[in-house]
């Protein structure tokens, strides 16, 4: 018994020890197979890391907006490797999407500490963040190759900012203050369309200087033409293409932003000329109703009006128009009551409606922004930029622009725009506001709009406007006279003030007698 015991023990260890060196050579197999598939993994990543990136890359820069040479410069350990821009002389690296370039570092060195906190991790940010997308794919820009197009209409300008590749980043992205390729606008907190500064290039930090608010640490190429625009008691402020940047890869992705802020931004043809004078008139609205959201009545109004030009209507912000038409409906006019002065206040903003005050209210930044007449002054400004932009990429016309209430500051604004374009060509040969919604006692802002026309800008008030009486003077803390209340100061003579308060008794009064005002005028 005992000697069939060993015998089945010395079988079992010989099967076992069987097993186990079959499960030793299996084992040492995969060990192998891997060792070998780590060495290759590891190979290749070194292989990567040692290999030499191109000398010179060709491609769109994110900066400046151009397709030319990116020279090598710095290879890190980990991560892209560094090219410099041989245009704008900015630092680029490889967009992680497509072969477009996006923006690298803008110091190799470590920046220099600053005193303020939030400046300090602002430079930072600045100074040493790596873009994954380029221009085009972070919705800064919608098409390199069309940065610099014309056109022959108006109406081709949405066409012409159609997006040409998806932005990964997503259009739907809004912050108050935003560092590292972005921008803060005003004084404390801001809004802003995002991409804006990016659009610019290098961006750096907008705020308030002991003057007023300036951009106070902008770099790069494009940034040779950036200006700002002041509105109201709490500093914000709009980004505006100047000079070169009009019409150009600056405007481009300054109109790219704005756009996705009055996403109803548009022109509408409502008259084709009898004999095409190569001349067109835009008109702008302002307060709307039902009954005149189309631009009809401005086209009853201007009926046997210059009828060798063509007709365009600018819509803009048409719901929010809509909803002020609605609260300062009729003609008539009466002085603003707090109870009218709280509805108008308080329209999305319940609180500001509680501390309304005819004295004057110093509104905060949220307040501004949940507050439809000062959003809408806003958007104004921006409209007014993409009129400007659109209006220098039109070739062989000249333009008559007509704006009543808030639709006049939006032709303002696209004046002083269109005033740095170029010294020697005009586009536009005559402004005429109506009821404007635009302070006029800067001097300095008169005298650039005044430059940019050929015959001059003609400023119809009325003193029973009480809508701009009440609501303007009350929403800017009475800081700012409308231009719609009185005469504009200015040093050029080709800005004409006329009275109208013998015609006009309300604010909205001016397209009802729309052909009485012009014959006064006497413009054609």
């Amino acid at each position: 018994m005992l000697d069939k015991a060993k015998k089945g023990l010395t079988a079992a260890q010989r099967a076992a020890g069987q097993v186990y060196d079959e499960a030793k050579d299996r084992a040492e197999g995969a060990y192998e197979i891997g060792r070998n598939t780590v060495e290759g993994v590891y190979d290749g990543i070194r292989d990567k890391i040692t290999e030499e990136p191109a000398k010179t890359l060709t491609s769109w820069c994110s900066w400046c907006g151009t397709h030319g040479d990116h020279v090598f410069s710095v290879k890190p350990t980990v991560g892209r490797s560094i090219y410099v821009c041989q245009n704008c002389e900015l630092n680029t690296i490889r967009c992680r999407y497509c072969k477009n370039m996006a923006k690298a570092v803008s110091k190799t060195e470590d920046s220099e500490p600053s005193e303020n906190k939030k400046s300090r991790i602002a430079k930072l940010l600045k100074d040493n963040w790596n873009h994954e997308l380029c221009a085009e794919h972070d919705g800064s820009i919608p098409n390199f190759e069309r940065a610099h197009d014309k056109i022959r209409e108006l109406g081709e300008f949405r066409r012409l900012m159609e997006p040409k590749s998806r932005n990964l980043y997503g259009l739907a992205k809004n912050a108050s203050i935003i560092f590292g390729g972005m921008a803060a606008v005003g004084t404390g907190a801001a809004f802003v369309a995002p991409g804006i500064a990016a659009a610019l290039g290098s961006a750096g930090i907008l705020g308030a200087a002991s003057t007023g608010t300036a951009i106070s640490s902008l770099s790069g190429a494009a940034l040779t033409s950036a200006s700002l625009s002041a509105i109201g008691p709490a500093g914000f402020s709009i980004i505006t293409a100047t000079g070169a940047g009009l019409g150009g890869r600056a405007g481009f992705g300054i109109a790219n932003s704005y756009l996705k802020d009055i996403p109803d931004y548009g022109f509408f043809y409502r008259r084709a000329p009898v004999k095409d004078s190569g001349h067109r008139i835009v008109v702008v609205n302002g307060f709307m109703t039902e009954e005149d959201k189309d631009g009809h009545d401005w086209c009853e109004g201007l009926e046997g009006y210059s009828e060798d030009s063509g007709l365009w209507y600018l819509s803009w912000e048409s719901k929010t128009m809509l909803k002020l038409g609605k609260t300062f409906s009729g003609t008539g006019g009466y002085w603003m009551s707090r109870s009218m002065a709280a509805k108008a206040a308080g329209f999305g903003s319940k609180q500001t409606a509680k501390s309304v005050s005819l004295v004057g209210h110093a509104l905060t930044a949220s307040e501004i922004a949940s507050n439809p007449w000062h959003s809408a002054m806003l958007n104004a400004q921006k409209a007014g930029t993409l009129l400007a932009e659109a209006i220098s990429r039109t070739e062989g016309q000249t333009f008559t622009l007509m704006g009543h209430s808030l639709g006049a500051r939006v032709v303002f604004f696209a004046l002083r725009a269109l005033a740095t374009k170029d010294p020697e060509k005009r586009f536009v040969d005559k402004a005429i506001l109506m009821g404007g919604a635009v302070g006029r006692t800067d001097v300095e802002s008169w005298d650039s709009a005044a430059s940019a026309v050929s015959d001059g800008i003609y400023n119809c008030y009325s003193n029973k406007d009480q809508i701009l009486r009440g609501l303007y003077q009350w929403a800017n803390v009475r800081i700012s006279k409308p231009a719609g209340l009185g005469p504009a100061s200015c040093s050029y003579d080709s800005v004409r003030s006329i009275d109208f308060s013998d015609l006009i008794n309300g604010h909205n009064a001016w397209k009802p007698n729309l052909k009485e005002v012009l014959a006064r005028l006497q413009v054609n």
